[in-house]
């Protein structure tokens, strides 16, 4: 495909993955909807957003898709792991919160850290999990 620059990627898609990649890297997250219009996020969500629609479609451009699958694995179904930095900071935290409560988070928690470690276990849970069946699938 083409790489046509559009108002939701601006420079294309390959200078928008790579932009998304650098956000992602910084911060750990993926770009999400905010409530600043304008904002490099909000610009970053759009770009990711039109990409992961052109990816289900598909008719991704393959060079941004490659980008963006090295640099922020699972980015096309909003599930990224690719910060192995972040993976062991947030590790650290559940592990010490996990020792100093007896017990796993729980997401239905009133406590913020709890609920976001929680989502932090599931997540990583079902992102092992797909790992495992494409691996099986690959056989």
């Amino acid at each position: 495909m083409a790489s046509l620059a559009r108002p939701s990627m601006p420079g294309g898609p390959v200078a928008s993955a790579e932009r998304i990649i650098a956000f992602f890297t910084t911060t750990g997250t993926l770009p999400r909807v905010t409530a600043d219009p304008g904002s490099e996020e909000e610009q970053l969500y759009r770009a990711l957003k039109r990409m992961r629609i052109l990816h289900r479609q598909g008719k991704s451009n393959q060079e941004a898709a490659a980008l963006l699958d090295a640099g922020c694995p699972g980015w096309a179904n909003g599930r990224a792991f690719g910060s192995d930095r972040l993976w062991h900071e947030r590790r650290d935290d559940l592990i010490a919160w996990t020792q100093k409560n007896g017990r796993p988070p729980h997401r239905s928690s009133g406590d913020k850290t709890e609920r976001s470690l929680a989502s932090l276990v599931a997540a990583y849970r079902k992102h092992a999990s797909m790992a495992v069946i494409r691996s099986a699938s690959r056989s």
